[in-house]
């Protein structure tokens, strides 16, 4: 997971975006550190500051953002 993507975000978002992501990777089983967690990552960032802030709101978000197909490729 690169902290780079996350220098934009205030500390409260910072923990939203860990526990969102983790979340997404564990469900998908995708390594947090992998390109499809990388994506996740920015995705979510991206969903932060457009102004989500709900977890539950930003983790459905994402699920719809970042599908993943058959081969467990992302679709962003």
């Amino acid at each position: 997971m690169s902290l780079l993507n996350l220098l934009s975000l205030q500390d409260d978002e910072i923990d939203i975006a860990i526990a969102v992501i983790q979340e997404w990777c564990s469900a998908n089983h995708v390594d947090i550190d992998s390109p499809h967690g990388e994506a996740a990552m920015a995705a979510t960032v991206r969903l932060i500051l457009s102004g989500e802030k709900s977890a539950s709101a930003l983790a459905d978000a994402l699920s719809r953002y970042i599908g993943l197909d058959q081969s467990n490729s992302p679709n962003v």
